[in-house]
């Protein structure tokens, strides 16, 4: 299983974002993995897709991660209560709640590897 982030969704949605043809790559490389996403994740793409790039493209684009094989994790009281234990331990100020709850899903699933070009999130997830 393997965890996917805003970041690396918003990266394969936009052609001439710096990391997107990186993304491309790590989709080719990890096809073959069980992909866990959240609602939140999901959002999250919605809303910067549609601020960003473009708000038709951003729900097309997330219709088809709907249709598609990834497992769309739910929010659960547990997953926010977890999440909420993360973010006020969590030392930095630049950690967002999306990151915290996507740890959360991580750690109870147990889940080791995550595709996310966000650097605040991808810390968060050594620091555990």
């Amino acid at each position: 299983m393997i965890f996917i982030d805003a970041s690396y969704y918003l990266s394969l949605l936009n052609s001439q974002d710096n990391n997107h043809n990186k993304a491309v790559e790590m989709s080719l490389c990890h096809k073959n993995e069980v992909y866990i996403t959240s609602q939140a994740v999901l959002g999250e793409v919605l809303t910067v897709g549609s601020q960003r790039i473009d708000k038709k493209l951003a729900i097309e684009f997330v219709e088809e991660i709907l249709k598609s094989q990834t497992r769309v994790i739910l929010e659960t009281k547990d997953y926010v209560d977890d999440a909420f234990s993360i973010f006020k331990q969590a030392e930095s100020k630049n950690i967002s709640w999306v990151d915290c709850y996507s740890l959360a899903i991580m750690k109870k699933l147990k889940i080791k590897k995550a595709l996310s070009f966000d650097k605040h999130f991808r810390q968060l997830i050594q620091l555990t």
